[in-house]
């Protein structure tokens, strides 16, 4: 059972008995894609979470998390239930109403909080989250005089530059859009705060779980392949191919996308996180042999070709090569950034940090088998299948150990 805390006054002697004395771990983003899954170890680990939830129109903050530990339990061991703090990280009421709690109880804080919106104003998403939030964690961890941080930040911090390296950070880089500007926004405010200990991860794009599938985000690549299942019911077979939607977007096809795992993500975070040898160091958590967009693209294909509904030769409303261009095109315009060749990311410390953990081979039976799942959970209204059983754990997929 969830608890939340609720209406702590700025008195100390308010604080619940029951967690007096306890040393939490105060986690952001839980809800979000990796967030979820770092949550998930956090508790196998034994560690004492609270974490910050939004309330939705349909669910509360304890309802929500109680949601997401129910969908990673199903027939498994129950789970420890973390620490409910219903608030808003982009505004600042939750931060007074909390502070002394937090000074009492909160070791240490783990920012994973983030917008994905790749435009938007100044005053709107990606930045009210990535960077506002960020100053409203970084307000209470004044307050609360909280001296060790660890902050999930991105690789994509690197915008242009060709080659970056994990001691990198402003090197005088163009940024492609307003995700990668409020993310470095955040990092810098992050690097110049003066914590004890600092901490920051940078993975790159994070895709579904090895072992199931599962994702819960569908922006980026998934949004690519949504878009090509959907235009593909008014297509027969053959009428388009991977090579044409890489001619469309002015791509040749050995563009590298440099994809991970959330399952490998989460465990290399927790690794890195639970060994405070460790701590104090930049980690990109990023693909040392990252797929290039011609597999990505004949994936996508075989998978469309396989699992998505197509139009048949005597289909009226079936519709040309020119009719597809258009509507890719059009749609695709947002992403069009997001697919250019990544930056060659520099890995030596996460390699360092933990070699028992090496990154998965991201080829077409792994994308497959992503794009498949996709499809079936109708791109996040259903997993059904994640109420099998699994065969192992998670880590034994990928891990050399």
């Amino acid at each position: 059972m969830v608890t939340q805390l609720k209406n702590v006054e700025k008195s100390a002697f308010s604080v619940p008995a029951l967690v007096w004395k306890r040393r939490y771990v105060f986690l952001t983003g839980a809800t979000g894609m990796l967030g979820a899954y770092f949550l998930r170890e956090l508790l196998l680990q034994g560690q004492q979470v609270a974490v910050l939830v939004r309330p939705h129109r349909r669910q509360n903050a304890e309802s929500r998390i109680e949601t997401l530990l129910s969908l990673w339990e199903n027939g498994r061991s129950p789970l420890p239930r973390p620490l409910v703090i219903e608030g808003d990280l982009c505004r600042k009421d939750w931060t007074e109403r909390y502070s002394v709690w937090f000074r009492q109880n909160v070791e240490t804080v783990i920012h994973s909080a983030a917008s994905l919106s790749f435009y938007g104003q100044s005053d709107a998403e990606p930045y009210l989250t990535n960077r506002n939030g960020t100053k409203n964690v970084l307000a209470l961890c004044r307050s609360a005089e909280i001296r060790e941080f660890h902050h999930i930040s991105t690789a994509y911090v690197a915008g242009t530059q060709r080659f970056f390296t994990e001691k990198d950070c402003e090197v005088r880089q163009k940024f492609r859009n307003d995700y990668e500007r409020s993310k470095i926004a955040a990092e810098r405010l992050v690097r110049t705060f003066g914590f004890e200990s600092l901490t920051v991860y940078r993975p790159s794009i994070v895709i579904g779980d090895t072992r199931n599938g599962y994702t819960a985000t569908f922006s980026g690549l998934y949004a690519a392949l949504k878009l090509v299942h959907t235009l593909v019911s008014r297509l027969s077979l053959g009428s388009t191919s991977a090579k044409m939607a890489l001619r469309f977007l002015g791509m040749n096809g050995n563009e590298q996308k440099n994809l991970v795992p959330v399952d490998w993500v989460a465990s290399v975070l927790t690794h890195i996180f639970t060994h405070r040898e460790l701590h104090g160091k930049t980690y990109h958590l990023t693909n040392p042999d990252p797929p290039k967009m011609k597999l990505v693209a004949q994936t996508i294909q075989q998978t469309v070709e396989h699992f998505s509904v197509l139009a048949s030769e005597n289909d009226q409303m079936r519709c040309s090569e020119e009719w597809f261009r258009e509507n890719f095109m059009t749609q695709m315009t947002l992403f069009r950034a997001y697919l250019n060749e990544d930056a060659h990311f520099d890995s030596t410390n996460t390699q360092l940090a933990a070699p028992q953990f090496p990154c998965p081979r991201v080829d077409s039976e792994l994308l497959m088998f992503l794009f498949r799942r996709a499809i079936e959970s109708h791109f996040g209204k259903t997993w059904e299948f994640l109420k099998t059983k699994p065969q192992s754990d998670t880590r034994a997929c990928w891990s050399s150990e």
